[in-house]
């Protein structure tokens, strides 16, 4: 049976380009945590004939998304299909974390909450899979570090007890092998076909297109910027273009931000936040809580966070490592969505 394309909605138009390094023909170097990114020229890739063409916009919302890296993007989505009534679920419990509020990691505010259902509605009518997340990171959100002992187990979520309904509606997704997750993943090389898996993705397909057809998500989880120290404008280009893909296929984008300052400050975070903002989309703030950790949370390298293999949230412990705290916040966040989109 032949591989269906990717179906898109007509709610935003993606931005025609894309950032890539030079020189695409052969395969891409292996990036190394402990210095930028090689550098890097605009690329803008044709479109391939085995995916679906992105759907088309007036000339006004084509000017917007052409100047995303200056101009706020228009993220609205018009349309409002008609999707089966599901029961009422009660509101997220607005739980803190090492004395930060919950509002200030897990941050929707009532646009946002709008924004986010009409995605999510406009995704269900295009058979988007509401028990369904998906990755897009470098190592700090690999296997088995993140999020998958909630398929596997044990875990232990203490006084977190009440996020275990978000564990088993998401079942399945928390150990799932992403294909756009890599060790030394760029924004860049998410939107770069050279670095999508062979066998599993179309020609010409990016390892971000490719995972949202694969695993036909309803969320997408976008943990991204420590391998892009010192390209904050790239960076800001191929995060909108990664947040217009997830839009267009009618895939509610989350933005985490990150523990680590590998690029000398809190550039890439707030270029994050920014982006999160004007979108109007779902914004995870790690960034906030690993304030609170000694040492942020991090390993030697100050760029990889500390693991904590038993998952025990009733032991301290947890309270103190990049890990835990990074799997605990996202899954408040997985939560949060879960309990609002209807």
């Amino acid at each position: 049976m032949a591989l269906q394309p990717l179906p898109t909605y007509s709610g935003l138009v993606p931005t025609p380009r894309v950032f890539a390094p030079s020189g695409t023909g052969g395969a891409p170097p292996t990036p190394d945590l402990r210095r930028p990114p090689p550098t890097v020229v605009a690329l803008v890739p044709a479109l391939p004939p085995t995916l679906t063409p992105l759907p088309s916009a007036t000339s006004a919302i084509l000017a917007v998304a052409q100047n995303a890296a200056t101009e706020p993007p228009a993220a609205t989505v018009p349309l409002t299909p008609t999707v089966p009534p599901t029961p009422a679920l009660s509101p997220p419990q607005p739980v803190a974390v090492n004395g930060v509020p919950f509002e200030s990691i897990v941050v929707m505010p009532p646009e946002v909450v709008a924004h986010a259902r009409a995605i999510f509605a406009a995704g269900q009518a295009l058979g988007r899979s509401p028990n369904a997340y998906a990755k897009i990171g470098d190592s700090t959100t690999e296997n088995p570090h993140f999020l998958a002992r909630f398929d596997d187990g044990p875990y232990n979520l203490g006084a977190y007890a009440h996020l275990q309904p978000a564990i088993d509606q998401f079942r399945g997704s928390h150990g799932r092998d992403s294909v756009a997750v890599r060790v030394g993943l760029h924004s860049w090389t998410a939107n770069d076909p050279a670095w999508a898996e062979p066998g599993l993705c179309l020609p010409n397909e990016t390892p971000v297109q490719c995972e949202l057809r694969l695993h036909n998500p309803s969320i997408v989880l976008i943990r991204l910027g420590t391998n892009d120290a010192g390209v904050g404008l790239m960076f800001e280009a191929n995060i909108r273009y990664i947040v217009d893909t997830a839009l267009a296929a009618g895939v509610i984008p989350v933005i985490g931000t990150k523990g680590d300052r590998h690029e000398g400050s809190d550039e890439n975070n707030n270029i994050l936040r920014r982006i999160a903002a004007e979108y109007r989309i779902p914004l995870w703030d790690y960034d906030r809580v690993a304030d609170t950790l000694p040492g942020r949370g991090l390993g030697q390298d100050a760029a990889h966070m500390l693991t904590f293999y038993s998952h025990d949230y009733s032991d301290p412990t947890a309270l103190t490592r990049g890990h835990a705290m990074h799997n605990l916040t996202a899954l408040m966040m997985l939560d949060a969505i879960w309990r609002i989109r209807e």
